[in-house]
């Protein structure tokens, strides 16, 4: 009772706070995995700390001394860099830290005759620290917390914020359920005279293991406090079910061979609703990745299609620090 209660009070309290597309920047992903699936993933259980960043009550003991890089090949030559570690102490919970790094590449001034008068980069850096504790042999719940640091030319911003969810896994019918509540919190310092709200999204998912198969599956639904979810006034006319699919994201994984060998893939229906071209819809919208073992080591590769001019590269590596020991060797 008290594990269902948890469920129902984040979901009370996470509609007081109202969606926005600011401060977009906090919705970018570095993990491959994640964005293989479909760019959303919070009902997995498994080693992988970088699930655990964002969904905080997927942290566990199984991640204990991993740490995971990832670096993206992001839109507009931009790049991002992003670090995971996690670390698991029985009688307080599983800790993670993280840091990604977006880096948006060096600028030139210049007036309006096209005279140059030299240049200045631009990069912002989040820095995230999460902890999950077992409620019961069934419920996790998870907080972290976010600084996000801004730095364009000579122009400093500053956000905190939290992500709160909650977790349902039950190993024996290898399902898990979660509840998560995404980036609740408040710009510090401002750009200008002008304060920027968070996108915030209540997102509920479910993943599920099948019996005969090597394969899960994985479904989020998002914006839950949210029904129009279109970027302009001209999609009014859009069907119901149209506008439903776009709280969507479904994803699949197949590992065969003692999952050595991962092969991923997902579809993000809302951005394929609004990014594709009517003429040439081609694979907007569907993202695919694999991941192999190599030693002592994880290699994880996604693509996903955003658009027909803009398409990303994801790469990770993940290994445990305990191998080489920097840390001591975990019994889980």
């Amino acid at each position: 009772m008290r594990s269902l209660l948890l469920f129902i009070f984040i979901s009370f309290v996470s509609v007081s706070f109202s969606s926005s597309q600011e401060l977009s920047v906090i919705k970018i992903t570095t993990s491959p995995r994640i964005s293989a699936l479909g760019g959303e993933v919070n009902a997995i259980i498994d080693r992988d700390v970088s699930l655990g960043q964002i969904t905080p009550s997927l942290l566990n003991p199984l991640m204990d001394n991993i740490l995971v890089l990832s670096v993206v090949d992001y839109l507009a030559d931009i790049n991002l860099f992003s670090a995971s570690f996690a670390k698991d102490f029985p009688k307080i919970g599983t800790i993670s830290l993280g840091l990604n790094v977006f880096d948006y590449g060096g600028f030139t001034y210049a007036d309006p005759s096209g005279n140059s008068f030299g240049s200045f980069s631009a990069y912002d850096h989040i820095i995230t620290c999460g902890i999950a504790k077992s409620l019961n042999k069934y419920f996790r719940l998870g907080i972290n917390f976010s600084l996000l640091n801004s730095y364009y030319e000579k122009y400093y911003s500053s956000t905190i914020f939290s992500n709160i969810s909650t977790t349902y896994h039950n190993p024996e019918k290898k399902i898990t359920i979660s509840i998560l509540a995404k980036n609740i919190g408040e710009q510090l310092k401002i750009y200008s005279s002008v304060k920027e709200d968070l996108p915030f999204e209540l997102q509920c998912g479910i993943s599920k293991e099948l019996k005969h198969l090597p394969f899960r599956y994985s479904i989020v639904f998002r914006h839950l406090t949210q029904y129009d979810v279109n970027y302009s006034t001209s999609n009014d006319d859009e069907s119901i079910a149209k506008t439903m699919l776009k709280h969507i994201i479904i994803g699949g994984e197949f590992f065969p061979f003692r999952r050595n060998v991962f092969l991923r893939g997902g579809l993000n229906f809302q951005r394929r609703f609004d990014m594709m071209l009517a003429n040439k819809p081609a694979m907007i919208g569907f993202s695919c990745g694999f991941g192999f073992r190599v030693s002592d080591f994880q290699i994880d590769y996604s693509r996903s299609a955003y658009h027909l001019m803009g398409y990303t590269n994801n790469f990770s590596i993940t290994t445990n620090l305990a191998k080489f020991g920097l840390f001591n060797e975990s019994s889980n």
